[in-house]
Parts: C-alpha cells; sequence; structure tokens
C-alpha cells in the first residue's frame, strides 16, 4: 500500500510522459501477476484491445480470463520493448513493441515456450487526474 501511494505522489509531480510511463508499467505489472483489481484501476470501463487477426477484448473479458485457472506448467510474461509518447493535452497516444514470453500447454498437454513481439498502439484519457487506457491495438511482428 505505501508503495502504491508513493508512486501516486511521484506521477503527481511528474509531466505526463513520466506519468505515462509510470502507469504503463504498472498496467504490464496487471497482466504479469493476473492482478484484476489493478487492470480494472487502469483501464477504462468501455476499453477495448483489438488483435491483428480482428479479434475484440474487452476489459471484461480480459479480467474474466484472468480469474480462469492456468494449465499445469503455464506461464507468461509481458513487457514493453519500447514506446514513443505523444502527449495532446488529456489525451495521449503510446506506440512501441512490447515481448510476450512463457509457456503453454498444447492439446496433447506438453508444456512448449513461445515468444512473441508484437506493435502496439494505445489511446489514454487524463480523467480526474489518472491516466486510463481506453483503447489499444496489437499486431504480432513476423
Amino acid at each position: 500500500q505505501m508503495n502504491l501511494t508513493i508512486l501516486f505522489l511521484v506521477a503527481a509531480m511528474a509531466g505526463p510522459q513520466e506519468q505515462l510511463a509510470a502507469v504503463q508499467s504498472r498496467w504490464m505489472d496487471a497482466y504479469n501477476k493476473t492482478d484484476a483489481k489493478l487492470l480494472d484501476e487502469i483501464e477504462a470501463q468501455d476499453f477495448r484491445i483489438v488483435f491483428g487477426d480482428g479479434r475484440i477484448q474487452s476489459k471484461g473479458d480480459q479480467i474474466s480470463n484472468m480469474k480462469k485457472p492456468v494449465p499445469a506448467g503455464a506461464e507468461y510474461r509481458i513487457a514493453i520493448e519500447s514506446t514513443e509518447y505523444r502527449v495532446y493535452g488529456k489525451a495521449a497516444v503510446l506506440t512501441g513493441v512490447v515481448v510476450e514470453r512463457g509457456k503453454y500447454v498444447n492439446e496433447k498437454g506438453e508444456v512448449k515456450p513461445f515468444e512473441q513481439r508484437s506493435r502496439y498502439t494505445d489511446t489514454w484519457i487524463l480523467t480526474k487526474g489518472r491516466w486510463r487506457v481506453v483503447a489499444s491495438h496489437l499486431s504480432e511482428l513476423k
């Protein structure tokens, strides 16, 4: 709780790019720790992510997925490789590359490693003094 309070105080004193970097880092922590509460705080209620194949997930879909049991041996980590920040007052567009790594369990029950790099575009809105992500697009780099 104390670390979170300190993070909020530092973010409040920082400029928009630093604030966005801090909340983006917390967003990745939410995925890596399957922390649905933290994800709920960062994503707007009507958040949508569009994948390169056209699939769409809502915030509710993501939270439901986080609550599902993880198969034995499966692992998942996501990390930001690069980010470009463009701030327009109370809106911001972040573009960059993320790397997802881990292990999945295939239909035969075998644990297999994976790594995927994707380009992303995220749209953030400053509302009530907090940056919240409202939309995301993720396309795998081939």
